[in-house]
């Protein structure tokens, strides 16, 4: 009976206009013009694992969100062709999607055990920049509502999503790229978790204009939950850290599966930490954790693999527990590595300016000392000495050291040193007592 329903339902137009979305509630099939009246229709008796589905029946541009409101569950899957839900030029101050409702929950796709055959279609979620050049002010999907949830499975892609917009500090909608996940601290102990089972998320920028600038596939700001148990994160891009993934002090991570692509990724896979506003922050081009009482405190940079373990529980106070035992990035090495750029450009710098001070110092010694023991005027004659052996064995009876000797007379140590020897040979001495006692 319900085969024939819906083979009788699909033959028949339900309503005026074109039906770009259709709803299920498990035994009848709905259609409607819009997606949002497709959402509005959900009402009670659908639940967190049992969502009522809607079907995307063909490509959508949506100027304006679609929020899950309280307690709304649904499952959005594609029909009987591959559809993009696309960012509308009008609504780039909004997600494109919203899950803002207490305990609300939003299914993108779904397990491939139960696909219909003939029916596994790819869902697009695409923000409009590389389509229609949008520079919008938000992520594609924002999940902030207590205890709501974000599902996504195979054969979904949230992509091409570029948010530049100016950001406030207590946003729970509008900063990230791909998917952005915040509850509030009154909410701390019932947050928002996304867990992605499958499905892509590439392309993505967050280029906000201020230094929050993080997370260009996944963001945390506030208290949420990523749960990674599939899927790829690719090609994504923050302005400050966390290329893929980022989450703040009290976000929390569990990473069981799934790829998280990084620096030694190839190209068109890396996920990449740009250098941020202010003082450069070009490192967990994969992942970043930053903790309230450190700029950063744990971040990797090459590929997360589907077979690694990462995990962070984060705290209302900010500093979170991380898994044990697991690869990281050595954040201490990069702060070395800071410290010697900074040691070798102090070095850099004050080698000059102490040669100058060195330069200045050791004239007005020279100086010094010639005005307190000037050479003595000798006849040099007939003792078969030069110009210059006259001139240096006038200093030798001076007070100056050998080095102030080459220094006055502008020429190298061992040229003094040269002349020198020339000296005692003609005058047939052997050291320079001697030359003060002859003279």
């Amino acid at each position: 009976m319900k085969k024939v329903l819906l083979l009788f339902l699909l033959m028949v137009p339900m309503g005026a206009g074109a039906q770009t979305a259709s709803r299920s509630d498990g035994v009848t099939v709905y259609y409607y013009a819009t997606i949002h009246e497709a959402i509005k229709a959900v009402g009670g008796g659908s639940s967190l694992y049992v969502p009522d589905e809607i079907t995307i029946l063909t490509d959508i541009i949506l100027d304006e969100p679609l929020i899950v409101e309280d307690g709304i569950h649904i499952r959005i899957v594609s029909g009987n062709a591959d559809v993009t839900i696309q960012r509308g030029s009008k609504n780039i101050g909004y997600p494109v999607i919203w899950v803002k409702g207490e305990g609300a929950s939003l299914h993108l796709g779904k397990p491939a055990a139960y696909e219909q055959p003939g029916m596994e279609n790819e869902l697009f979620i695409d923000g409009g920049y590389l389509d229609n050049g949008i520079k919008a002010h938000a992520p594609l999907i924002a999940l902030s509502g207590p205890d709501a949830k974000l599902f996504m499975f195979d054969k979904v892609f949230l992509q091409n999503n570029y948010n530049n917009g100016d950001v406030p500090g207590n946003s729970h909608y509008q900063n990230g790229a791909g998917v952005n996940i915040r509850t509030y601290p009154e909410n701390s102990g019932r947050q928002a978790e996304f867990i992605m089972k499958g499905g892509t998320i590439r392309g993505n920028t967050n280029d906000v204009l201020s230094r929050v600038a993080k997370g260009g596939g996944v963001l945390i700001r506030g208290f949420g939950i990523f749960t990674m148990e599939g899927g790829v994160i690719k090609n994504n891009a923050a302005q400050m850290t966390g290329g893929g993934f980022h989450s703040d002090s009290r976000g929390s991570l569990k990473k069981t599966g799934g790829i998280i692509y990084g620096a030694n990724a190839p190209a068109g896979f890396q996920n990449t930490a740009l250098e941020g506003i202010g003082k450069p922050a070009n490192y967990g081009h994969a992942v970043s954790i930053s903790i309230i009482d450190h700029q950063f405190f744990q971040y990797r940079n090459d590929t997360v693999t589907g077979n690694e373990y990462l995990s962070y529980t984060g705290a209302p106070e900010g500093n979170g527990i991380f898994g044990e035992g697991e690869k990281w990035d050595n954040s201490d090495k990069n702060i070395w590595r800071r410290l010697f750029i900074i040691i070798l450009f102090v070095l850099l710098f004050a080698i000059p300016v102490f040669m100058i001070i060195w330069k200045l110092t050791f004239k007005k010694q020279i100086e010094k000392v010639l005005k307190n023991n000037p050479a003595p005027k000798i006849d040099f004659e007939n003792m078969g000495l030069s110009p210059r052996e006259k001139e240096i064995c006038g200093l030798l009876l001076t007070e100056l050291s050998i080095k102030q000797i080459a220094y006055a007379l502008k020429i190298t140590y061992s040229g003094v040193n040269y002349h020198i020897k020339n000296i005692y040979q003609k005058l047939n001495i052997n050291k320079r007592a001697e030359l003060f006692i002859k003279f």
